[in-house]
């Protein structure tokens, strides 16, 4: 058992682009693999989340830009409607920049889409990026030409695909192992052991703080209950155990 470091880890970034609109995506795999990471300790931010977009696009373009931009790894996963959504090419536009300036690492996962079917263009997929650049209005325009770049730059890089998985468990742990060969110092969630053993960490240093700071003999007076005193001795123990757990994860 590997005792906690007793310092403050940054919690590595992971940037999750895929089609927010589809209910069961979003709510079946997706949902796994955002569980699996925050149970590694990975903040986790999604292009679905809607709470900016309420103050306008512009502002939650902004964001989510700046969100890519202090990610370490971004997730892409292709699924046949993922080309559906002018946001996610937008999403794999600016992580494509961010790879090339090699600010960023990238794992594409295909999902029930074959790697031909992305990268080719063919298919529901297929089907779904050329009517997303109509809808635009950008037909044999040069900037379609430089997206489908980006995506077939993406598409190239070591993956998963979910057919070659017999469910989205394998899926999801084959997922899980190759974040940790790019990011190797997430840790997976800690066992019940740590926890008891972080909790007799936090505890023991508090102790020793009331050891050598709080005499003896005010525990006897039961006057000392009533005053400001005990008040603010409560408060500074809460915080000092606090804090020592928060450096502690």
């Amino acid at each position: 058992m590997t005792m906690p470091a007793f310092r403050r880890r940054p919690r590595p970034q992971i940037f999750i682009s895929f089609q927010g609109n589809d209910d069961d995506l979003r709510k079946g795999f997706v949902s796994h693999v955002v569980k699996a990471l925050k149970d590694a300790r990975v903040n986790v931010f999604l292009d679905s989340d809607d709470r900016w977009e309420r103050r306008g696009p512009h502002h939650h373009d902004h964001l989510l830009f700046r969100r890519i931009e202090k990610s370490e790894l971004a997730l892409v996963i292709f699924f046949d409607k993922y080309a559906e959504s002018k946001q996610c090419l937008n999403e794999l536009n600016k992580i494509h920049e961010r790879v090339t300036e090699e600010e960023l690492m990238v794992i594409p996962i295909f999902y029930k889409v074959n790697i031909e079917e992305v990268n080719n263009l063919e298919g529901r997929f297929g089907k779904c990026f050329e009517e997303t650049m109509m809808t635009q209005g950008r037909q044999n325009h040069q900037l379609t030409h430089h997206i489908v770049g980006c995506l077939r730059s993406i598409a190239r890089k070591p993956g998963f695909t979910s057919g070659y998985y017999s469910n989205d468990s394998d899926l999801l742990e084959a997922i899980l192992q190759g974040i940790r060969k790019k990011v190797p110092y997430i840790s997976a969630k800690q066992t019940i052991g740590e926890e008891v053993l972080a909790e007799l960490l936090s505890a023991s240093v508090v102790a020793a703080l009331c050891f050598y700071f709080i005499p003896i003999s005010v525990f006897s007076d039961l006057g000392f209950l009533n005053s400001p005193r005990w008040y603010l001795a409560v408060l500074l123990l809460f915080v000092v155990r606090h804090s020592l757990r928060l450096i502690q994860s």
